[in-house]
């Protein structure tokens, strides 16, 4: 069940992470949600922290040799210009 909360965040902090989840195509909300059920119970962050999709689009790559050529190949066979 979701339920509303109001924090005071500075204004810098607000706008980077609207910048963020805009380029991640998500709400600010989900990415705030996100961070917290990262924390554990004693408040710190857990140590298994989700791949981004940039960060996963490099799976394979490190496969053999490795140039720019087979890099951006990579990229457009999975349409991540």
């Amino acid at each position: 069940m979701n339920q509303k909360l109001t924090l005071s965040i500075e204004q810098n902090a607000i706008a980077c992470g609207k910048r963020y989840a805009k380029e991640q195509g998500r709400t600010l909300s989900s990415v705030v949600e996100d961070f917290l059920l990262l924390l554990d119970s004693q408040g710190s962050i857990q140590e298994e922290v989700p791949i981004s999709p940039k960060l996963s689009s490099l799976v394979g790559v490190g496969a053999g040799p490795v140039d720019e050529m087979s890099f951006r190949a990579h990229r457009i066979a999975r349409n991540d210009r």
